[in-house]
């Protein structure tokens, strides 16, 4: 009983400390999903970067096999990665082509994850070695525009207004023929980084899409389909991270049973603390009243 009241005051301290920590966090601060961005940029921020959750964990080779093969009207098949996953030393790696109805081009989909930074040569160095060259660099804003991947239990139906875009990378790139020179092939290629934070994690995870395009002339219409397609699939794979409140405000703002939990959340290390010279004043009472 004595240890109690000694150390009373410092246990209600640091219990303060706890309930003050938690209290001033927020929701996803203790979920398990983590959070990652999405960026255009492998080595460094780019400024456009994109907060979100993934719903599917990119390491999980079973879930990136079970990835779905069809999204909205795009229908898939898929290729044989073995060889290409054991040549770039690659955890994880998805390539399918998606195809849908009255496009004539299919969509080249690639997921890559590695914690080998090598395996992510960009992928202008890759194009180049492989004998392409870069006729344009730049980014494109892609739009999402099914609403429900910002719905659910991380958005209400009032908070579910984003009309912002996702920042993703555009590559234009041609390969001429060894006779004459000419064109021979011409692609247009979107792509984007998903990183974890860099303190906990050193995995990386691309995801491209590519498709050809006209050897000369307007890619537009290609790069129309190809943004539709990114917009599609965004959902399938992240939602949107939510600014949430603290735990004191949810509390606050809650039920009669949230704010009674606040208040005893308070009241144990308060009466932890206080306890000794409570203790002291009702033992000094009683000898009086003995005396």
């Amino acid at each position: 009983m004595r240890f109690f009241e000694e150390y009373a005051r410092v246990i209600g301290f640091l219990l303060l400390t706890f309930v003050l920590i938690l209290l001033f966090s927020t929701p996803s601060m203790l979920m398990t999903k983590s959070i990652t961005t999405i960026g255009t940029e492998l080595s460094y921020a780019s400024g456009t970067e994109t907060p979100v959750r993934t719903l599917v964990d990119f390491k999980n080779k079973e879930q990136m096999r079970a990835f779905p093969g069809q999204i909205g009207d795009w229908r898939s098949s898929e290729y044989n990665t073995t060889k290409i996953g054991e040549q770039l030393g690659a955890e994880t790696l998805l390539m399918r082509a998606y195809f849908r109805p009255r496009v004539y081009q299919p969509v080249f989909f690639l997921i890559l994850q590695s914690s080998n930074r090598s395996s992510f040569h960009p992928p202008p160095v890759c194009y180049a070695a492989l004998g392409y060259s870069i006729e344009e660099e730049g980014t494109e804003d892609i739009v999402v525009q099914n609403l429900s991947w910002v719905q659910g239990r991380w958005r209400s139906e009032q908070e579910a207004t984003f009309n912002g875009t996702i920042a993703v990378k555009r590559l234009i790139v041609a390969k001429k023929s060894n006779g004459d020179g000419r064109v021979a092939e011409r692609r247009v290629v979107l792509y984007f980084y998903v990183k974890d934070n860099p303190f906990t994690s050193d995995t990386v995870t691309m995801i491209r899409a590519e498709a050809l395009a006209p050897l000369d002339g307007s890619y537009e219409s290609v790069l129309m389909v190809m943004q539709e397609f990114m917009g599609d699939t965004i959902p399938c794979m992240f939602e949107l991270q939510k600014d949430e409140p603290p735990f004191i405000i949810i509390l606050i703002t809650g039920s009669g049973i949230g704010k009674l939990a606040l208040v005893l959340l308070l009241l144990v290390p308060l009466a932890l603390i206080f306890y000794p010279e409570f203790a002291a004043k009702v033992s000094t009472f009683y000898t009086k009243r003995v005396e």
